[in-house]
């Protein structure tokens, strides 16, 4: 199986989406599945993985309700707060969609020792007891 391992998808919202600047016009529009599944099925590919692009649990929602009508989203990588006091709570909800493979943080966003936060790390810890796993975005 061949499987494109980073697609973001979304219905463009200006308000949103603010990291999406002028200079980016070709990503001010919605980018769904019908779009990209010509495009993966014209190069012999099998599928994708959903990748986050905003923080929040709101689109990880939005990718499992996808990948329900579009059997080429073959995995999620999603958000949620790793930070949450209620981390194993939100971690156990999502369990229930085996389509989720793991959780991403846009860290450069982030104040100086963000990933040396305790609750952060005890939110990563909870990852295991899970099967996810975590993707660092950092540029």
């Amino acid at each position: 199986m061949t499987i494109d391992s980073h697609v973001h998808f979304w219905k463009f919202d200006k308000k949103r989406d603010t990291w999406i600047t002028n200079d980016m016009k070709i990503l001010q529009q919605d980018y769904l599945p019908p779009t990209l599944e010509t495009t993966l099925k014209r190069n012999g590919m099998d599928g994708c993985v959903a990748v986050q692009a905003d923080q929040s649990e709101l689109e990880t929602q939005f990718f499992v309700e996808l990948a329900k009508t579009y059997t080429i989203i073959k995995g999620v990588v999603g958000w949620i707060d790793l930070r949450a006091d209620n981390i194993e709570a939100r971690l156990s909800y999502f369990s229930q969609y085996p389509v989720i493979k793991g959780w991403r943080h846009i860290v450069q966003g982030e104040a100086a020792g963000f990933l040396a936060d305790p609750a952060f790390r005890r939110g990563i810890t909870a990852l295991s007891q899970y099967d996810c796993t975590y993707d660092i975005l950092i540029y």
